[in-house]
């Protein structure tokens, strides 16, 4: 059904939650602030940093910009190597590619580590495009998208994304393409709150993604 299949990256190719958390952690500590905890941590994944550290933390656009650039300190130091793949995912994709379909990233995470990551998990190889977060964090899900699909020549209606958040789904309505859900990952855990979104389906593991596109 379709020729182009989009990933996101975090909780949906790879746990990610350990890396982000010592991440967070960092970035509060060397702000003078308290660490939120763990359910912050949970609600925040797959969020735009800029966008969590000013609207859900309330800091200033300088201060959050500085807090952005503690996490990313502490994630190529160490958050970066902290990710494991899911359980199947080499499968998937291989399966994927061996039907001749397209593969692509996009993710908000910054597009450098990104690309390190997949060569880390071993999952590089399986991609034909790779867009993240730019230096400047101005990009949004649906920008990311809609350049991952052009680096393919991926029309809309043969292109789908599997993500695990509100931003995944919301970013591909916005890019006008369906969406396929996993609820093994952050945003979605066992479906819950999937009525609110546009979905082409839901899947509770990478084997059940590779039936539905």
């Amino acid at each position: 059904m379709y020729s182009c299949v989009l990933f996101d990256l975090d909780g949906t190719l790879a746990d990610t939650y350990p890396g982000i958390r010592a991440s967070y952690s960092y970035a509060f500590r060397r702000l003078g602030l308290p660490f939120p905890g763990e359910e912050f941590v949970r609600e925040v994944i797959g969020a735009p940093l800029l966008e969590v550290f000013q609207n859900q933390c309330g800091l200033s656009h300088d201060r959050a910009l500085q807090a952005t650039a503690y996490y990313r300190t502490c994630y190529d130091r160490e958050g970066k190597h902290m990710a494991q793949a899911y359980q199947g995912m080499s499968a998937l994709l291989a399966t994927l590619k061996a039907r001749g379909k397209s593969l692509g990233l996009a993710t908000l995470k910054n597009e450098i580590f990104a690309a390190e990551m997949l060569k880390n998990l071993g999952l590089v190889s399986y991609f034909d495009a790779i867009r993240g977060m730019d230096q400047g964090d101005t990009l949004t899900k649906a920008q990311l998208l809609k350049r991952c699909m052009e680096d393919l020549s991926a029309p809309a209606g043969e292109t789908i994304l599997v993500g695990d958040s509100e931003y995944d789904a919301l970013g591909a309505l916005e890019t006008g393409i369906d969406f396929l859900a996993v609820t093994y990952g952050y945003g979605f855990p066992q479906g819950k709150g999937l009525g609110s979104y546009q979905v082409r389906g839901a899947a509770s593991s990478p084997a059940e993604v590779a039936l539905l596109v």
